[in-house]
């Protein structure tokens, strides 16, 4: 089997590592650190902690601290205006989905002289990047580990930059940064994370040895600890197992792909600002009832892993029970399962499916052809 796995250089994980002096004290770079975060959490302490580590670890800092969620393609601009001749040599990203894409765009366009609307696409990124460190606050988007970044352009659109480039140097996985979520947060970034797994098991283009493997141990480790991370956030065990399997199903996705669940979630993310987990979740049950027709071999592979004392029933049936339970497991995290829930209509569902339609490449990647009346069927279902 032919494929080109690609990877961060290191990946530490380790309870305290995001405030390891030492770590931070071998880094010697050549000017300031830049730390990309949000503010709320500068307002929650945990960048803060993060910040007074990398001071006291005798570096320079400046901090960007204005991403917002789904940002916008004007927020990438404000930050390098903020950076520009701040003699930035290391870039941190810190938070959820949306600092750390921030922060990999901003390593690249410190560097590069491109303008950000041509890094849109696959494979645009031109020239070499500034050092990149990425630690994740939610476990989630597995963006930590790939060589995907998301904005929301000029056009209203979310606008996926794909380059191995932007695959960070290293990254620090501290549980200790997650006990503090919200249960809703908590909710939505895990099933986020479980949709990469899923969706890189049943990619139907570029699913290999190595992201299969990884998918499935994500899938495991997401399915058997959100609910207890959700219900009692203060389990570091579950919170551990949670970020591992983001982690990990953020390596799978990375090289195997996502599908149509992603390409249903951006445009309600995009147009009605919903957050990328509850888009995810929303979706999600309807997606693959949809994709079971031809992909229920692989779910009732996964539902082996996770329900073994399943295994004597046909696939079918596995598959059948997977989706059931999946189903079951929304609702019972406290996330919507009806679009009503978000003030979206039947007038509404056009704009949805048109803008589903305008993420061709993912479509393209489902495991099951999706056309124009089965989006709509999708939405449809979720009145």
């Amino acid at each position: 089997m032919d494929f080109d796995y690609k990877t961060p250089s290191r990946i530490i994980s380790r309870k305290g590592c995001s405030t390891d002096l030492d770590f931070f004290g071998s880094l010697q770079p050549s000017g300031k650190i830049l730390l990309v975060t949000d503010a709320s959490l500068v307002k929650l302490g945990i960048a803060t902690k993060v910040m007074e580590a990398i001071v006291e670890a005798g570096l320079d800092i400046i901090v960007f601290d204005q991403v917002e969620p789904e940002p916008k393609v004007s927020v990438v601009r404000k930050a390098l205006d903020f950076a520009k001749g701040e003699s930035i040599s290391t870039v941190i990203g810190l938070g959820g989905g949306s600092p750390m894409d921030i922060a990999k765009i901003l390593a690249l366009l410190l560097q590069s002289p491109q303008e950000i609307s041509a890094l849109y696409g696959v494979g645009n990124c031109q020239g070499d990047r500034l050092p990149l460190i990425l630690i994740p606050t939610t476990a989630g988007t597995g963006s930590e580990v790939t060589h995907v970044a998301v904005v929301t352009g000029d056009d209203g659109e979310k606008s996926p930059i794909v380059d191995a480039t932007l695959i960070c140097d290293t990254v620090l996985l501290d549980a200790e940064l997650t006990i503090g979520l919200p249960p809703r947060i908590t909710a939505a970034t895990g099933i986020d994370a479980m949709v990469h797994a899923m969706e890189a098991f049943t990619s139907g283009v570029r699913k290999n040895i190595v992201s299969d493997q990884l998918a499935i141990r994500a899938f495991q480790l997401l399915y058997h600890n959100i609910e207890e991370a959700v219900h009692n956030g203060s389990n570091l065990k579950a919170r551990e197992a949670m970020l591992l399997g983001s982690m990990m199903a953020g390596l799978a996705f990375a090289n195997a792909t996502v599908g149509a669940v992603h390409a249903l979630s951006y445009p309600l993310g995009a147009r009605y600002h919903l957050p990328h987990g509850e888009s995810n979740a929303l979706v999600m049950v309807p997606v693959m009832q949809f994709n079971s027709k031809k992909a229920f071999p692989l779910y009732a592979a996964l539902c082996k892993i996770v329900h073994p004392e399943q295994n004597e029933s046909p696939e079918r049936a596995l598959s059948n029970y997977l989706l059931d339970q999946i189903a079951k497991l929304i609702p019972a995290l406290g996330l919507p399962t009806q679009l009503s829930a978000y003030g979206i209509g039947r007038e509404d569902l056009e704009e949805l499916v048109m803008g589903t339609l305008h993420q061709a490449r993912l479509l393209t990647y489902n495991y099951t052809p999706m056309e124009k009346a089965d989006i709509q069927a999708v939405f449809e279902s979720l009145l």
